[in-house]
């Protein structure tokens, strides 16, 4: 199971920095199920590499490969 959402959010913050970020954004996650961890790992990294195959190759957009800390991620969320 394989579903993406794409949402405007706003951010509320005292102060935005112009040109860098603006309070409304456009955000995009994608959610998915799976039977076992391992198919969950295979199924997260290649929409990593797909996303920065399309950062590279069409927009000349250089990436730097991660993940998030632990404090980064929701609540029961694993590597």
């Amino acid at each position: 199971l394989k579903i993406n959402q794409w949402a405007n959010v706003m951010r509320w913050e005292l102060r935005t920095r112009p040109f860098l970020r603006t309070s409304e954004f456009l955000w995009q996650e994608g959610h998915t199920a799976h039977a076992d961890r391992e198919g969950a790992v295979e199924d997260a990294k290649a929409m990593i590499d797909n996303y920065a195959d399309l950062c590279e190759d069409l927009l000349a957009i250089p990436v730097v490969k991660g993940c998030k800390s632990p404090s980064e991620r929701f609540a029961g969320a694993e590597e």
